[in-house]
């Protein structure tokens, strides 16, 4: 593998996971998807536990998404998890003719766009590592 090719997959690996280990540490606000998990029929009792499942998906396949670590493995995880949320969290299309349409619509792009980002990443079989597990000869 060429050189900046694989400096170029690393990089592009980092800033892919970033969004997600900044949703599993919580910086980025997670109240209003929990309030339109509940409203879209979600359990209230299971919100919680959604949302904790959700935030430790995100952290074990960010981290293995930025390291090389099953990186392919961790994009299919990732996108397990962003595709219903995306769907859940942002559908612009019940905001029609509402103040949150183009905020909604913006995110449902951007998480599209992540999700290109992640096929692309999963459907690449030569992924650089940045640790190496196990013993390499």
């Amino acid at each position: 593998m060429e050189k900046y090719s694989r400096y170029g997959m690393m990089a592009a690996r980092i800033l892919i996971s970033m969004v997600f280990l900044l949703n599993a540490f919580g910086v980025i606000d997670q109240s209003v998807p929990a309030h339109e998990m509940a409203a879209r029929g979600a359990p209230a009792g299971m919100v919680p536990l959604l949302m904790m499942s959700g935030r430790a998906i995100q952290l074990l396949a960010g981290i293995g998404l930025m390291l090389g670590v099953f990186p392919r493995l961790s994009a299919v995880a990732l996108l397990a998890f962003l595709i219903p949320a995306t769907f859940i969290a942002h559908s612009f299309w019940l905001a029609t003719g509402t103040p949150t349409f183009m905020g909604q619509l913006i995110n449902f792009s951007k998480n599209t766009a992540m999700c290109g980002g992640l096929l692309f990443v999963a459907a690449t079989a030569a992924q650089p590592a940045m640790v190496r597990l196990g013993h390499t000869k």
